[in-house]
């Protein structure tokens, strides 16, 4: 694959298990020229007790002995709603699709031992059904080199700061199940980090509450309290401590046993507002200011979210939208762009990015299997 330019499909589901992203670019695995059609796939709620039930028994395994047989269930569920994602928007022109797959597992390395990860998915199992290369498990690599694996998609938000020349420093948060911010410096130094909770605890108590499956508009936060004295024991968890840039599991800040006698309202603004003292807490980690701060993912739907971030004076907040750029599809355009540049042999992570010692490519290219 040595043409200049790709039309790529990039395929994202997050941990919040909504539903599938399917999202086209134009890219030389550099710059962005264009950016083409997007598709979402929802799960339905059969769906997501599957692809849920996974994701606890992926827990409960932690990578030690068989893996559970709710895995094979869960992984056909993750073909069928990507290839159907991917089927709504596919053309002739498509070159490439980068198929992220569902992370069920996210260990962090340790000073003892390199990490682990598992993103469920098959990629030829989508090669063969779309008739198109196929790029997958992106993370293996960086993770087997003793990186952390994630976060991926900063060399695409310094593309699209580069493209919509956007005044450094600034940064780029993505508030999805866990949130993670990429910095680019003034010079043009490329860090990232997870920051800790996303929407994911947010989700989960609101869930608990019986009140459904996430907090909409965020009209339950904004109607409550936040407890400070709790946030700040929230804080004080192993994560916070240790050094940029690191990784976390969605499940790394299942706080909500200490809710447990709080009125919804009070347990999900004092949610909202750990997500954006977490942020700040990271980003104070770098001792660097920062002019803009585009916020992507779910979070930036959440005006309880928003405005407890605001209060946290990290730069001039704005959504992916007052940006030009289409705040719903960015991971999966990053996944798009992250395909070329495997397929191109181009690193995909970094020292500054996963802590890895040295710049790393990754992912592994499928082609369809001939009839």
């Amino acid at each position: 694959m040595s043409k200049k330019r790709y039309k790529a499909l990039g395929l994202m589901s997050g941990t919040s298990l909504d539903g599938v992203d399917a999202a086209i670019i134009e890219t030389d695995g550099e710059r962005v020229f264009s950016f083409g059609a997007t598709h979402c796939r929802p799960y339905t709620h059969d769906e997501q007790d599957v692809l849920g039930a996974a994701t606890q028994a992926a827990l409960k395994w932690n990578f030690t002995g068989t893996p559970p047989n709710v895995f094979v269930q869960a992984e056909a569920i993750i073909h069928q709603a990507h290839i159907e994602a991917a089927q709504a928007i596919m053309s002739d022109a498509i070159d490439l699709v980068g198929f992220h797959g569902q992370t069920v597992l996210h260990r962090p390395p340790s000073p003892e031992q390199k990490g682990q990860t598992l993103q469920l998915g098959d990629g030829q199992v989508l090669a063969d059904a779309l008739g198109v290369d196929v790029v997958y498990d992106f993370r293996s690599a960086d993770v087997q080199a003793g990186g952390q694996g994630a976060p991926l998609a900063p060399i695409y938000h310094q593309a699209m700061l580069e493209k919509s020349q956007i005044e450094l420093p600034a940064a780029v948060l993505n508030i999805g199940g866990v949130s993670n911010i990429t910095l680019v410096t003034a010079g043009g130094k490329l860090l990232a980090t997870d920051c800790g909770p996303g929407n994911g605890p947010l989700d989960s108590w609101v869930q608990m509450c019986g009140l459904g499956h996430y907090d909409k508009d965020g009209a339950l936060a904004l109607s409550g309290e936040p407890n400070f004295a709790l946030i700040e024991k929230w804080l004080s968890r192993e994560f916070f401590a240790k050094p940029v840039p690191k990784s976390a599991d969605r499940w790394d800040f299942d706080v909500l046993g200490d809710l447990k006698n709080h009125r919804p309202e009070n347990g999900a603004a004092s949610l909202a507002c750990f997500t954006a003292m977490a942020i700040a807490h990271t980003l104070r980690q770098y001792g660097q200011s920062i002019k803009t701060v585009i916020v992507c993912g779910g979070g930036r739907k959440n005006p309880a979210i928003m405005a407890a971030l605001r209060e946290q004076s990290v730069g001039d907040i704005m959504s992916a939208e007052q940006a030009a750029w289409r705040g719903d599809d960015l991971e999966a355009e990053a996944f798009a762009y992250l395909a070329v540049h495997s397929a191109r042999g181009l690193p995909l992570s970094f020292p500054g990015t996963t802590g890895v010692k040295k710049p790393m490519s990754g992912g592994i290219i499928v082609t369809p299997s001939s009839a």
